[in-house]
């Protein structure tokens, strides 16, 4: 049997991979070599960085000298956050007609088949997004495998992201659609903390297909920069109850009902108004109306049930 041959390079998946960095200098060697090393296709790096004084802004210079496939984006001023920062690429990157879209964190490792594995889900199943699971990792060697692959909710998209961001590839109009959104309505953009919540939502609520892929495709470095951690283990559930508590979970998802507005078709509009009405109001209707949705809320069956009873308790 003949093998199959390699992939030619102009038939070969182009990818261009925004990297947002803030003082990551000591972990961006790593993070952009498994980049760069991506197998199965055509890879490049757009890099913006945020104000940094550890000198990561100087040493991805130097990268972009030593390799055509970098490229730094000139300063714009300290954005204020990372989901600005992302936003700031995803607005004004020089991306390639045709090009698929991944956005990398500065303090990773990539699979090295990530790439051409989640274009090759996009080209056979026809759909706008692609994330996956991850393993996160420790400095003592502790590896836990994070699942996000359970099957999608009408409205899990509301209350949780598909993923971490670094996980994703997105289509080129996936891309336009995002870059209309943050035109048109950056004020409701910004109210969402995170690009790969942002972009779920406005992939979902237009009715477009996302793929949450089961294989581990990151490996997700856990350290006391992360702006958001794996969640896992007792201290970090404390650590999520106690922002449930203070309401930030259910502001986040009234914030991203209001961008899901934005580009959600008549059909189900009716239906995320209704959800804005009951995520601003706090009577006891509201709560168990909230109750009876709750199942829609999350992918996980454990987590449907924790978000129901937190709800009806009245601490969500």
């Amino acid at each position: 049997m003949d093998t199959p041959a390699s992939p030619t390079p102009a038939s070969r998946p182009q990818i261009a991979v925004l990297l947002a960095t803030h003082n990551g200098r000591r972990w961006l060697p790593d993070q952009l070599r498994t980049i760069l090393d991506q197998q199965g296709v055509d890879v490049r790096v757009i890099a913006l960085d945020d104000e940094s004084t550890d000198g990561t802004r100087e040493w991805l210079l130097e990268q972009a000298a030593a390799d055509p496939r970098v490229t730094v984006m000139a300063p714009m001023g300290p954005s204020g956050s990372a989901v600005a920062n992302f936003f700031r690429l995803i607005q004004h990157a020089d991306i390639n007609p045709g090009e698929h879209v991944a956005f990398a964190d500065q303090d990773d490792l990539w699979m090295p088949g990530k790439l051409a594995a989640h274009a090759a889900i996009i080209e056979s199943s026809s759909v706008d997004g692609v994330s996956s699971n991850v393993t996160s990792f420790t400095a003592d060697g502790r590896r836990t495998l994070l699942r996000k692959n359970d099957p999608q909710r009408e409205f899990d998209y509301l209350l949780q992201s598909p993923g971490p961001g670094s996980t994703f590839l997105i289509t080129p109009r996936l891309l336009a659609l995002a870059r209309e959104v943050l035109s048109n309505s950056y004020e409701l953009a910004i109210a969402v903390d995170f690009h790969d919540s942002f972009l779920y939502v406005i992939a979902r609520a237009r009715g477009w297909r996302w793929h949450i892929d089961g294989m581990p495709s990151v490996d997700y470095r856990q350290h006391d920069d992360n702006v958001i951690g794996a969640n896992v283990g007792v201290a970090s559930a404390l650590s999520r109850l106690q922002l449930i508590r203070s309401h930030w979970h259910r502001a986040q998802a009234a914030a991203m009902t209001r961008v899901a507005l934005t580009v959600a078709p008549e059909a189900t509009h009716r239906q995320l108004l209704r959800l804005l009405q009951l995520f601003e109001t706090r009577s006891l209707r509201s709560r168990w109306q909230l109750v009876r949705a709750a199942s829609q809320f999350r992918r996980r069956p454990r987590d449907r049930w924790v978000i129901g009873a937190l709800i009806a308790l009245g601490i969500w």
